[in-house]
């Protein structure tokens, strides 16, 4: 066995054992992302600051796949779940979150983008026939409850108005994360996760760029120095590729309201990286609405794992 295979082996034994270890790279990565999203985006546009984000993120994931020999050129068959990922929460999620999170604090901003399973439930009950148990009952009250506090005015924001849209925009994003997921189960495909990465990575930058380029005047390379590229290219490589490979991996292996309330670790590393690199303070409802999610988050991970 060559280097390559040996690689190739390893790195698909440890999917097929470690989907615990996944999760928590997916939590951590996703979560630290959030105060380096902000430290980059204090000197770089949004837009800037996503297209390369992508561009990165698509560079690893074709890298990945080739060390895995996964790779495939796809054919008409797969072609719904790489247009509708990159449009939706390569696409759409990205930019609510990037403009969001220049509105509102780093920490808030990672808590109101993940509270997809406030939207993810109705879904799953009506459109994926999934059933409503005791511990999903409780995990969506005090997810509501959690989102309720994180939706009081905040001293931090700059102002009402601007920390109203802000809020808004994260939610929206929260709306079509919880709509995506539903997708992928709706409508699987034959691939794996990793197989379809690259592809909806790419067609993501393609679209994001063209965009960009055709309907306004920013320079790709405006606002960028030493320190918003190498938080690009972490975000990028980490929180896009890793991060988006095994949010995926994991909605598709677990059931869909379990998997995307334990994704609410991620904003719970975020808040907590957040007080630690920005110095940002906790207000009473930052912290209340942190609590009641952790809750949320406790009750169905031990439902999953009884």
């Amino acid at each position: 066995m060559n280097n390559s295979e040996l690689l190739a082996s390893s790195i698909f034994r440890l999917i097929g054992r470690g989907t615990g270890f996944i999760f928590a790279g997916v939590i951590l990565g996703g979560g630290l992302s959030w105060p380096l999203m902000k430290i980059a985006l204090e000197n770089t546009s949004p837009q800037v600051f996503l297209i390369w984000r992508l561009a990165f993120a698509t560079i690893s994931a074709f890298i990945l796949v080739k060390m895995t020999r996964q790779f495939r050129i796809p054919g008409r068959e797969v072609w719904f779940p790489i247009i509708s990922v990159a449009c939706l929460q390569m696409g759409a999620f990205l930019w609510l979150i990037t403009i969001g999170v220049t509105m509102v604090p780093a920490g808030r901003a990672a808590l109101l983008a993940y509270t997809s399973p406030i939207w993810m439930i109705p879904l799953a009950v009506v459109w994926l026939n999934e059933k409503l148990d005791r511990s999903v009952i409780a995990s969506l009250v005090f997810g509501l409850a959690g989102l309720a506090f994180l939706l009081l005015p905040s001293t931090h924001t700059l102002s009402n108005t601007e920390a109203l849209l802000g809020k808004g925009l994260l939610l929206l994003a929260a709306v079509v994360w919880a709509f995506q997921i539903a997708l992928l189960r709706r409508y699987p495909s034959g691939w794996t996760t990793l197989q379809l990465l690259p592809w909806q990575l790419l067609v993501a930058t393609f679209g994001l760029s063209s965009l960009t380029v055709g309907f306004s005047d920013v320079s790709l390379l405006q606002g960028l120095d030493i320190q918003s590229l190498m938080v690009t290219t972490y975000v990028g490589v980490i929180s896009t590729t890793f991060v988006f490979w095994g949010m995926l991996h994991i909605a598709r292996t677990m059931p869909a309201i379990s998997s995307t309330i334990s994704f609410l670790g991620i904003p719970a590393v975020g808040l907590l990286s957040s007080v630690l690199l920005l110095s940002e303070r906790l207000d009473f409802g930052l912290v209340a609405g942190f609590v009641m999610i952790a809750i949320a988050v406790f009750i169905q991970s031990k439902n999953s794992r009884s």
